[in-house]
């Protein structure tokens, strides 16, 4: 949570340099451009996060130690139907690594890998609201259906005997990702947007060594805004 704070205002203190540096420059030369009916346009963006830890508590275990990465990219191609309104159809990969010992409340300590794999179509409807009259600066706007697909490899091991479980989920959902657009060059902008509205559902299956299969169904409704979602990218509109 630090972290991710510390970012945003990283990122709000490089969009107020630049706006400062912007508005000492000449004021006849402009490096926006206005959204306008007709514009392609496609943005990149990519969120990751690290973990190391020893000597966690948690609720129902200790982590001895702990090592997790995972990463998230977003490509988002689009089109300018009406003037500061786009639409488009965005591809989502991501990926999560996480190996682990634990020490359960009995004292029974497991070692755990965990790999997870999630890709998704999301088509989307985004908003500009331009900030000025510089046309450099907007904030944006995006709602999204999301339609995706993710798999789930789970290995534990405890008492050397060894449960491997894989699960597929199928999910769907709406989502609402706002957030800000600069532009730092003519047709070339960055992005920074965090999650904070969403409803999904997701249906999971799954099989486990020597263990019935599972199936479960989740349905979340989130209305806060999630800082672990934060991402960042680039633009470029045409």
């Amino acid at each position: 949570m630090k972290n991710s704070i510390t970012l945003i205002l990283v990122v709000t203190l490089i969009f107020c340099g630049l706006q400062k540096g912007y508005t000492q420059t000449n004021s006849t030369q402009s490096t926006g451009i206005p959204i306008k009916k007709g514009m392609w346009f496609s943005s990149l963006s990519l969120s990751a996060s690290s973990k190391q830890a020893e000597n966690e508590r948690q609720l129902f275990a200790t982590y001895l130690n702990e090592s997790r990465s995972s990463f998230l990219i977003r490509l988002d191609p689009g089109y300018v139907i009406k003037d500061n309104l786009g639409i488009g159809l965005g591809l989502l990969y991501g990926s999560t690594e996480d190996i682990s010992t634990q020490q359960a409340s009995d004292g029974v300590i497991s070692d755990v890998k965990l790999a997870e794999r999630r890709m998704a179509f999301r088509p989307y409807i985004k908003n500009f609201i331009p900030l000025g009259t510089s046309n450099r600066f907007y904030i944006i706007i995006p709602t999204e259906l999301q339609i995706g697909y993710g798999s789930q490899l789970k290995e534990v091991t405890a008492n050397q005997v060894l449960t491997r479980t894989h699960s597929n989920t199928i999910y769907y959902g709406l989502e609402m990702r706002p957030g800000m657009l600069v532009f730092v060059h003519k047709n070339f902008g960055f992005e920074v947007n965090v999650g904070a509205f969403g409803i999904s559902n997701s249906v999971s299956r799954g099989t486990a060594t020597n263990l019935p299969d599972s199936k479960v169904v989740n349905n979340d409704l989130s209305l806060k805004i999630n800082l672990l979602e934060l991402a960042l990218g680039f633009s470029i509109y045409i």
